[in-house]
């Protein structure tokens, strides 16, 4: 818990913590240089059953079907997982994320991303629906834009 006068925010409690995220943006990019600098390839194909990957002349196969997979393999066992994201603008200047009222957010070098989370963190479990709810992320947005406009002396 931050003391009252470490809290930069107009709420009543705030604490400080840690976790771990992964810029996929980043990660996806360093591991596409990699694959292409050894001479790899990218070809899409469309593939109506796992045996026909069989037929393949490459070695390695890289196979992302997402959601599809647990049906693809017909594998009840994978879950999926949906998260609905939404992005703002990138904001250097803000080196943090933070939750609030069930919405998460995190500065990254692309963008700050929003999260709604109004069922909890595992709202989506077990969830294949790939449909983008725009007015989600809406929500979750105007929520975080509520906290920010509370600031003293914010132009918002």
């Amino acid at each position: 818990m931050l003391a009252d006068d470490a809290n930069p925010f107009p709420v009543k409690y705030a604490r400080r913590g840690t976790d771990l995220f992964f810029n996929f943006s980043e990660y996806g990019h360093l591991l596409t240089s990699q694959f292409f600098g050894a001479g790899g390839k990218i070809v899409m194909r469309d593939f109506h059953a796992p045996s026909e990957l069989a037929h393949l002349p490459e070695k390695v196969v890289i196979n992302c079907p997402g959601f599809a997979a647990r049906d693809w393999w017909k594998d009840k066992a994978m879950v999926p997982v949906r998260g609905q994201t939404g992005w703002l603008i990138p904001q250097p200047e803000v080196q943090y994320g933070l939750t609030y009222r069930n919405v998460n957010t995190l500065s990254k070098t692309d963008g700050i991303m929003v999260m709604a989370l109004e069922h909890g963190d595992m709202k989506g479990y077990n969830n294949s629906d790939e449909s983008m709810n725009r007015a989600e992320s809406e929500r979750a947005v105007r929520t975080i834009a509520e906290l920010y406009s509370r600031f003293p002396n914010n132009p918002v």
